[in-house]
């Protein structure tokens, strides 16, 4: 029986060896992915500057962004805007309660909210506030093609014309997509599917940025892409520290 017990964990563990290298390998493929989509999608805007323009244009009328005032996206807003603290309070709550109850809170391994928690931190927090400050991009609703009194900037050009609260990247779009790090809760088999309903949804909360002049669609994109890069780096190393995590968390409190 132990002879049998042995060669069965020899032979699990030995499957566990090999699918970390392939799970790491596609994790960096992804990444590469990614950075790819940034690089080209940068190059694009900086080639055809216009192009922001033009699409902001689609949603200018007379003196105004005429969704601007749409209830039902104001609507989706206001309820993304409000989720996001009850979100990240839950995220912590789901730890703490691992943390001082962990018989009972077991269904829930912390390195899970943690790397929903770290998403935030590190895509609509630290990219996006980090940029903003460097860039200084104006809003489009700030320029003289809307009624403003301020000079249109193509994307990563750097100017002093916005001080703070800027336009590049999108800080809203950024928490849509830190969002999907919610899919870390799926189980494994339903997770593309789950993507499939709830990523149109965040693109749409993204979009609304675009439709009510406070954002370029360039600002929108590589707000999009810079953050679920950030979060492809963080879970990848999430992933191969998840036991250490719960394991960590499991003994903050001596029993």
């Amino acid at each position: 029986m132990w002879k049998f017990a042995s060669r069965s964990w020899s032979s699990v563990s030995g499957v566990t060896r090999l699918r970390q290298p392939e799970m790491q390998s596609n994790t960096d493929g992804g990444l590469a992915v990614l950075g790819m989509l940034i690089v080209w999608t940068s190059f694009i805007f900086v080639v055809f500057p216009r192009l922001d323009l033009a699409v902001a244009r689609l949603f200018f009328q007379g003196h105004a962004f005429w969704l601007a005032e749409n209830p039902f996206l104001k609507a989706v807003r206001d309820v993304t805007r409000g989720g996001q603290v009850y979100l990240l309070s839950g995220m912590v709550l789901l730890i703490a309660l691992h943390v001082f109850l962990p018989k009972r809170f077991r269904f829930c391994a912390p390195h899970k909210p943690l790397f929903v928690l770290l998403s935030f931190a590190a895509g609509p927090l630290a990219i996006v506030q980090t940029l903003k400050v460097v860039i200084g991009r104006v809003r489009p609703r700030e320029l003289v093609e809307f009624g403003g009194n301020a000079d249109f900037t193509p994307v990563w050009q750097f100017s002093t014309a916005c001080s703070s609260n800027c336009s590049f990247p999108s800080g809203e779009t950024a928490v849509a997509a830190a969002a999907l790090s919610l899919l870390v809760f799926v189980p494994g088999r339903y997770r593309w599917g789950a993507a499939a309903v709830i990523t149109p949804c965040l693109m749409l909360v993204a979009f609304n940025r675009v439709v009510f002049g406070a954002h370029f669609l360039s600002d929108v994109m590589l707000g999009w892409l810079l953050t679920v890069f950030a979060m492809a780096w963080i879970w990848r190393w999430v992933d191969l520290n998840a036991k250490v995590i719960d394991r960590f968390f499991s003994r903050l409190i001596v029993k």
